[in-house]
């Protein structure tokens, strides 16, 4: 006698496939979870990089500054090289050698609006400085850099060590001295920036700017 043998009806065959359907819907949304999720942790950390590497170059150019002066007239007070506005930054400094020639560079730093509908950039625009000029006389040499993007806008602030409290001052009004500290606040950018703070060390002597290096110290006698 023949023993019946029983298999699967269509129903559990269909409740089989159903939920292993589910399972691996389950797998396919985590596996996807988890590359947007490293996706995402790498873009931050690509961003953390950036924001340190704009910020260390930043506080190194900023900080060193030459205190050439303007040609003036006779009987004329003599003006420092450096114009310190609430939104941007024009001076003579020392660019790092591992980041260009190194030697002496004009620097202005400014918030730049990218359009009616773009997003404002902290921009650095640097030239090797020509003794003489105001200016570089091949606009080509000029150059930019987008330090930050996506700004709502930025603030200088600027500190006078010889006036009674220190006080920080959101234009420079002296013409004739560099300030001791300079503050960089960046307003509104996607990356929180921390406010950048440094004391402003004058800078005398440096080898004609394309040949690399500089004689870097402080000023210790009349200019």
């Amino acid at each position: 006698m023949l023993r019946s043998q029983r298999g699967f009806t269509l129903v559990e065959i269909l409740v089989a496939m159903a939920l292993l359907s589910m399972v691996m819907l389950g797998l396919l949304t985590a596996m996807r979870s988890f590359a947007q999720t490293e996706t995402r942790i790498d873009e931050r950390i690509r961003i953390d990089d950036d924001l340190r590497v704009s910020e260390r170059f930043l506080r190194a150019v900023v900080s060193t500054v030459s205190p050439r002066t303007r040609p003036a007239a006779a009987g004329e007070k003599r003006h420092i090289d450096f114009v310190g506005d609430a939104d941007a930054m024009r001076w003579i400094g020392v660019m790092p050698a591992r980041h260009g020639a190194g030697g002496l560079y004009r620097f202005n730093l400014f918030a730049r609006p990218a359009g009616a509908e773009g997003p404002t950039a902290l921009v650095l625009e640097f030239a090797p400085f020509v003794p003489g000029s105001e200016a570089p006389a091949d606009s080509a040499l000029v150059q930019s850099r987008v330090m930050a993007a996506d700004i709502r806008g930025i603030l200088f602030r600027y500190q006078d060590g010889l006036d009674s409290g220190e006080q920080w001052l959101e234009q420079w009004p002296h013409p004739d001295r560099l300030p001791q500290r300079v503050g960089l606040s960046v307003l509104g950018a996607a990356q929180p920036w921390p406010e950048i703070v440094v004391a402003v060390l004058p800078v005398i002597g440096s080898l004609p700017p394309g040949r690399g290096g500089v004689a870097v110290g402080p000023v210790i006698g009349p200019l």
